[in-house]
């Protein structure tokens, strides 16, 4: 079973902070509430790794309702693998999604952590992916100044930041920090051995390499211990300190970084196409904001594509191909204007690699966010 264009269900994951309220918000909920599922994972083909919590079976997968029945997108993928992914496979025909895409809304200041480089993780760890990471900011909550703690600005030596992370010294670890302020429609990167913490009251994307490595370093937060076997990535304080970049940052130092200027593709008259995270940073993944606000065909990359609504409502639907570029549907005819989806705020999607072009009808203006993956995939 093939669809070109699949809406996506809800997929909250429990973590080890609390929020979700901002995730109701965006989805236009009646009632919104901060829980211990503070993320929606979209399109996720990742089990999450919640260590020290009651195991749930698959926790994290997306899964997809189809006039079929119900799958795991990973599992229809891989049963159609050139469909969906077109040359995003490994040249052995193997593959691997090479990001993990969330939604992320904070009601506390996250606890201090820190995820391995890709590099440590390939050359010590003996894993395909570290844990580099992109946010694009969408909301605040009334009455925040949104932050997040990104570097140190006060960079502790190795023994010292060892000491403090052993005896959870709060005093000495928050002195390490500044607030770095943040608002909405700002994306930042977050490299790998970089320590950081999400502020309170923030809603974003989150983009990241697909692995759950993290070193917290900070274990207890507003009443919400991390457990013991979630702390150390199953390897000892040591093992984990030398995942740490220890260079001291200002905080003009990390705006100059990690604050990324949007790129804009292309901008007509019914539409503005922008590049958020291109190959620079990273070989996994690109991240595109497509503003719409007049109907347009659009062409589609021949990536697979995951993708969320930040704003508006509207209705996509798969076109031909121009003349020349013409593929096959899974009823072997060339692909019209057919397997349409409607869409509100917060809504997820997927569109195949081999959707051609798709008709955007919006309602009033609407923002969509783009991820596919990049030539990580093509190895």
């Amino acid at each position: 079973m093939k669809e070109g264009l699949l809406k996506l269900p809800r997929n909250r994951v429990r973590r080890n902070y609390l929020g979700g309220a901002g995730i109701d918000r965006l989805h236009g909920e009646a009632v919104c509430q901060d829980n211990d599922r503070p993320e929606e994972w979209i399109g996720s083909m990742v089990e999450a790794v919640n260590l020290g919590m009651e195991p749930v079976e698959n926790e994290g997968l997306a899964m997809v309702e189809t006039e079929e029945g119900v799958f795991c997108l990973r599992d229809l993928v891989d049963k159609n693998r050139q469909f969906y992914l077109g040359n995003s496979i490994h040249q052995d025909g193997s593959w691997q999604l090479s990001f993990l895409l969330k939604i992320l809304d904070s009601a506390m200041r996250l606890h201090v952590q820190a995820h391995p480089s890709t590099q440590f993780a390939n050359e010590i760890m003996g894993k395909p992916y570290g844990k580099l990471e992109c946010y694009y900011i969408l909301n605040v909550r009334e009455g925040i100044e949104p932050y997040i703690r990104l570097g140190f600005q006060h960079a502790p030596e190795r023994g010292e930041w060892k000491e403090i992370v052993k005896t959870q010294d709060s005093a000495r670890m928050d002195a390490c920090f500044e607030k770095i302020p943040v608002k909405p429609g700002e994306v930042w990167y977050i490299p790998g051995g970089m320590p950081h913490a999400i502020g309170e009251g923030i809603t974003m994307l989150e983009i990241m390499e697909p692995s759950d490595l993290v070193v917290r370093c900070e274990f207890e937060r507003e009443g919400v211990v991390v457990p013991e076997e979630a702390r150390y990535m199953g390897r000892d304080l040591d093992f984990c300190l030398d995942v740490f970049d220890y260079t001291e940052y200002s905080q003009e130092d990390i705006i100059r970084k990690c604050r990324i200027t949007p790129q804009v593709l292309e901008k007509t008259a019914a539409y503005e196409w922008r590049r958020l995270v291109g190959e620079k940073l990273t070989p996994c993944f690109f991240v595109e904001n497509l503003k719409i606000w007049e109907e347009a065909v659009v062409a589609h990359n021949g990536k697979f594509t995951l993708g969320v609504v930040c704003r508006g409502s509207c209705r996509i639907e798969q076109e031909a191909k121009p003349a020349g570029k013409e593929h096959e549907t899974s009823s072997g005819q060339t692909a019209g204007r057919k397997g349409g989806i409607c869409l509100k705020p917060g809504d997820s999607f997927v569109i195949a690699a081999a959707v051609g072009a798709c008709r955007i009808v919006p309602e009033g203006e609407v923002e969509l966010t783009l991820v596919y993956p990049g030539k990580d995939m093509e190895r």
